[in-house]
Protein backbone atom coordinates (compact mmCIF):
# COMPACT_ATOMS: atom_id res chain seq x y z
CA UNK A 1 0.00 0.00 0.00
CA UNK A 2 2.66 2.35 0.63
CA UNK A 3 4.98 1.35 -2.17
CA UNK A 4 1.71 2.48 -4.27
CA UNK A 5 0.72 5.62 -2.70
CA UNK A 6 4.84 6.89 -3.20
CA UNK A 7 4.22 6.20 -6.80
CA UNK A 8 0.98 7.38 -7.69
CA UNK A 9 2.73 10.38 -5.79
CA UNK A 10 5.74 10.35 -7.53
CA UNK A 11 3.78 10.12 -11.00
CA UNK A 12 1.99 12.88 -10.41
CA UNK A 13 4.93 14.73 -9.42
CA UNK A 14 6.39 13.81 -12.66
CA UNK A 15 3.34 15.06 -14.67
CA UNK A 16 2.59 18.14 -12.90
CA UNK A 17 6.35 20.28 -12.86
CA UNK A 18 6.61 19.98 -16.48
CA UNK A 19 3.33 21.41 -16.86
CA UNK A 20 4.07 24.09 -14.33
CA UNK A 21 7.00 25.07 -15.94
CA UNK A 22 5.17 25.15 -19.41
CA UNK A 23 2.47 27.61 -17.80
CA UNK A 24 4.84 29.55 -16.46
CA UNK A 25 6.54 29.62 -19.99
CA UNK A 26 3.39 30.71 -21.74
CA UNK A 27 2.65 33.28 -19.12
CA UNK A 28 6.37 34.67 -20.10
CA UNK A 29 5.71 34.82 -23.69
CA UNK A 30 1.98 36.22 -23.57
CA UNK A 31 3.56 39.23 -21.60
CA UNK A 32 6.38 39.68 -23.79
CA UNK A 33 3.61 39.58 -26.84
CA UNK A 34 1.91 42.03 -25.46
CA UNK A 35 4.86 43.77 -24.17
CA UNK A 36 6.18 44.09 -27.62
CA UNK A 37 2.89 45.33 -29.11
CA UNK A 38 2.63 48.26 -26.45
CA UNK A 39 6.43 49.03 -27.41
CA UNK A 40 5.17 49.30 -31.33
CA UNK A 41 2.20 51.36 -30.45
CA UNK A 42 2.41 54.81 -32.21
CA UNK A 43 2.38 57.09 -29.43
CA UNK A 44 -0.82 59.02 -30.87
CA UNK A 45 -2.95 55.83 -31.64
CA UNK A 46 -5.91 54.71 -29.04
CA UNK A 47 -6.22 50.93 -29.44
CA UNK A 48 -10.04 49.44 -28.21
CA UNK A 49 -10.28 46.60 -25.87
CA UNK A 50 -10.45 44.22 -28.78
CA UNK A 51 -7.28 45.34 -30.32
CA UNK A 52 -5.09 44.99 -26.67
CA UNK A 53 -7.21 41.59 -26.40
CA UNK A 54 -5.56 40.34 -29.50
CA UNK A 55 -2.04 40.59 -28.76
CA UNK A 56 -3.19 37.83 -26.05
CA UNK A 57 -4.95 35.42 -28.40
CA UNK A 58 -2.31 33.83 -30.67
CA UNK A 59 -0.10 32.49 -27.53
CA UNK A 60 -3.23 31.99 -25.56
CA UNK A 61 -4.05 29.41 -28.15
CA UNK A 62 -1.20 27.51 -28.03
CA UNK A 63 -1.46 27.59 -24.07
CA UNK A 64 -5.05 26.21 -24.54
CA UNK A 65 -4.39 23.41 -26.65
CA UNK A 66 -1.46 22.50 -24.44
CA UNK A 67 -3.94 22.31 -22.00
CA UNK A 68 -6.35 20.15 -23.80
CA UNK A 69 -3.84 17.81 -24.46
CA UNK A 70 -3.05 17.16 -21.29
CA UNK A 71 -6.71 16.88 -19.70
CA UNK A 72 -7.33 14.29 -22.27
CA UNK A 73 -3.79 12.27 -22.19
CA UNK A 74 -4.56 8.48 -21.15
CA UNK A 75 -2.05 6.26 -20.18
Amino acid sequence: MVRSLQSSVGTAIRDTVPFLAITVIWIVIMSAVYGLFLLAKPADASYGAAVHASAFVPPFVGFLGHVVREVLRTE
